[in-house]
Parts: C-alpha cells; structure tokens; sequence
C-alpha cells in the first residue's frame, strides 16, 4: 500500500508541477478575466484527479493520495491565506474559501473513489463523473458569465445563474461522458449519460457555487451507478 500510494503521489505532483509553473506567471502577468483563471484552477483539480484514478493500481492508493495532497497543502494556505496579495491571486470569493474548498475538493474525490471503485468496483465511473462535473462546471462560467444573458429566476435558483450558462453544462457534460466511453470502451447507455447530465446540471442550479465541489460529482455517480 505504501508503495502504490507513494507511486500515485509522484504522479500527481509530476502533474501539478507544470500546471502551477505555467498559471501563475499568466495569472501574475497577463490580464486574463479572474473567473478564466478560476475555472483554469479548477481544471487542473479535476483533470489531475481523473488521470490519478485511472493510473491508480488500487483504490486506496488513489483515495489516500486526494487525502494527503489535501494535508500537506492545507496548513500552507492556511499560512498564506493572511497575506494581502493571497486574495487576489487565488480569486477568493470571502476569506477561507481556497482552505474550505481544498478539503471538499478532495475529500469528496477520495470518497468518490472509495464508493465507485471500492465498493462497486467501477474505477471509471468515478472518473467520468468527476470529468462531466469538471467540464460542465467550466463551460457553465465561460458561457454563463459573460452571455448569460437570460436569468433563472425560478424558486429555488438564486437568480444568478442563467439558461445559457446551465445549457453550456448541459451539453459540455453530455458532450464529455459520451467521448469518454468512446475513448476508452466504457458501457454506458445513452440514457445513463443523459440523465447523469441532466441530474448534474440541476443540482449544479440548486446548490450554493461553494457546495457544488461535492454536491455535483456525487449525483452524476448515484444517477450512473443507479442506471
């Protein structure tokens, strides 16, 4: 177990080093829009996850690994996060946030990978639901924020969010799931990534922008597992 976790974990870092080496310059020295670089950190979480579970030898390599990057990285932010500049960079949207959504981010891809993998022995349920979660949530900020221009103004949403941007997930999420399995020979019903997607994108809707980390790739699993 060791061996296989210190083998996930290198894999991870030889990812994220490159990743962190090429945004922060164009976040320090470009003028590219703060929710762009937001959505790029994002980016990097879930596709950085999503190739650890499917180069994962077991499922508790792959879950200890989202844990212990979590731990290591917390108090460091922790620290950091006082700082005035530390703010702007990460484009917090109140104080504590990056700290908060680290540990969700990757409390819920170890727990994810737990269910999926440990005990339905499906590891790439867990990396389609993370990948049409992460796409979807991107799409629906690069679309919604700067062309949504129609509000949902329907009880429960908060009256931020728009069509254009919750069709954007719609369609990239569907769009993601359905190259997914022609990219590596998954089963899955059309039906499955359908509603998978449908059931993303509402739940996207309905949650506050803070929770969405959990609540998202949690019911595209249920909803795959389920069908």
């Amino acid at each position: 177990m060791f061996i296989q976790t210190q083998t996930c974990l290198k894999r991870l870092i030889l990812y994220l080093i490159p990743c962190v080496v090429i945004l922060f310059p164009v976040r320090m020295y470009t003028h590219i829009p703060a929710y762009i670089f937001r959505k790029l950190l994002h980016m990097v979480a879930f596709t950085c996850v999503t190739l650890m579970i499917v180069f994962a030898d077991t499922w508790q390599a792959a879950s200890l690994t989202s844990l212990i990057i979590a731990g290591a990285a917390y108090p460091i932010l922790a620290v950091l996060e006082g700082k005035p500049w530390f703010s702007r960079l990460f484009v917090e949207k109140s104080h504590g946030e990056i700290c908060r959504s680290l540990w969700m981010l990757f409390g819920m891809f170890a727990a994810l990978t737990a269910v999926s993998w440990g005990i339905f022995h499906s590891p790439e349920r867990a990396a389609i639901s993370v990948l049409m979660w992460g796409i979807g949530d991107a799409f629906a900020a690069l679309v919604g924020i700067p062309f949504g221009k129609h509000k949902i103004n329907i009880p429960p949403v908060n009256g931020k969010k728009s069509w254009e941007g919750s069709t954007a997930m719609f369609v990239s999420s569907l769009t993601c799931g359905l190259l997914f399995i022609s990219l590596t020979s998954t089963e899955f019903s059309l039906l499955s990534l359908f509603t998978a997607a449908l059931a993303g994108t509402l739940t996207e809707l309905l949650t506050p922008s803070e929770y969405d980390t959990v609540t998202v790739p949690a019911v595209i699993l249920a909803v795959l597992l389920l069908l």
